[in-house]
C-alpha cells in the first residue's frame, strides 16, 4: 500500500544552479577607466614637479657662477628663482622675479656683509649668455662695528663708537685714550660715488686744553667702491644695528659693470 505522503525521488541536480557571471554595468567600467587615468595623471604631474624642480636648481647654480665670475666676487651668491612652472619661463627666457643674496662682500671702503638684490623682470638672451633687469633693488647694512672700526682708524686719537641715536641720527660715543669719554650726535649722508660721510656737531671736551690736538667735530667720509652690477647708492637709513643702504635701477645688465638708468 502507497502512502500520499511519501517524498519524491531525489535528484542531485533539482536544488543545483550553475553560478552565472553578472558583467559589470557601463556606469562601473567607466569609473574603473576614469580612476586609472587620475592615478596616471598625478604620477606624471608629479614627475613634471620633481623635474621642474631639479632644472630650477640646475638654473639657479649655473647663474650664481656666472655672476661671480663677470662681477668679480670671491664666493657664489645665493640665487632663487621664483614661480612655478620654471620650464616655461625657461622657455620665454621671462622671469617675473628672482632674488641675488651676495656674501662677504668686500669693496675698497666699508665691508658688506650681505647684500640683498630684488629683481624684477629678468629677460634673458637668446643665447643665455646675458640678462638685462627691468627693475631691481639692492638693499645692505653697513654695521655700526665696521663703521666704528673705520672710524676710530680716521681719528687715530680716540676709540668711537656708533650706535643709534634716534631721529635719524647715529650716537658718536668717543673715548680719549680711556682717560674720559664724550658723546656727539652725527648725521650720515650719501655722496656722489658710493661715498658714505659722517658729519658730527660739536665736541664737547670734559677737559680743558684739548682743543688744539682734537677736532671739534667728527667729518669724515668712507668710500664704499664699485658695488655689483655697477649700482649707485640712492638713499641710506639710520638703523638699529647699523646703516642701512638702498641701491636702485633700471634695465640694469647682469653682465656688465654699469648701470644704465639710475
Amino acid at each position: 500500500m502507497t502512502s500520499h505522503n511519501a517524498e519524491p525521488p531525489f535528484h542531485s541536480d533539482q536544488y543545483y544552479n550553475e553560478p552565472t557571471l553578472v558583467e559589470p554595468s557601463p556606469v562601473r567600467r567607466k569609473k574603473h577607466r576614469l580612476r586609472h587615468w587620475l592615478i596616471a595623471l598625478v604620477v606624471l604631474f608629479a614627475l613634471l614637479a620633481v623635474g621642474d624642480r631639479v632644472a630650477v636648481r640646475v638654473a639657479q647654480d649655473e647663474l650664481a657662477t656666472k655672476i661671480a665670475q663677470e662681477q668679480d666676487l670671491s664666493q657664489k651668491p645665493t640665487v632663487t628663482i621664483d614661480g612655478i612652472p620654471f620650464l616655461t619661463q625657461a622657455i620665454s627666457r621671462n622671469f617675473p622675479h628672482a632674488t641675488i643674496d651676495i656674501h662677504g662682500l668686500a669693496p675698497q671702503g666699508v665691508p658688506i656683509s650681505d647684500l640683498h638684490v630684488d629683481l624684477r623682470g629678468v629677460h634673458v638672451s637668446s643665447g643665455y649668455n646675458s640678462a638685462t633687469v627691468d627693475n631691481l633693488t639692492a638693499t645692505a647694512e653697513l654695521s655700526y662695528a665696521d663703521l666704528s672700526k673705520l672710524l676710530s682708524q680716521k681719528t687715530g686719537f680716540a676709540q668711537v663708537q656708533l650706535s643709534d641715536g634716534g631721529k635719524g641720527q647715529v650716537k658718536a660715543t668717543i673715548s680719549f685714550a680711556g682717560l674720559f669719554t664724550t658723546s656727539v650726535e652725527a648725521q650720515v649722508t650719501r655722496l656722489p660715488g658710493n661715498i658714505i660721510q659722517i658729519q658730527s656737531g660739536s665736541i664737547q671736551l670734559p677737559v680743558s686744553g684739548l682743543t688744539g690736538s682734537t677736532p671739534s667735530s667728527l667729518s669724515y667720509k668712507f668710500p664704499l667702491g664699485d658695488l655689483p652690477f655697477g649700482l649707485t647708492v640712492s638713499s641710506v637709513t639710520i638703523g638699529q644695528t647699523g646703516v642701512d643702504i638702498v641701491a636702485t635701477g633700471q634695465n640694469v645688465s647682469l653682465s656688465q659693470t654699469t648701470t644704465v638708468v639710475q
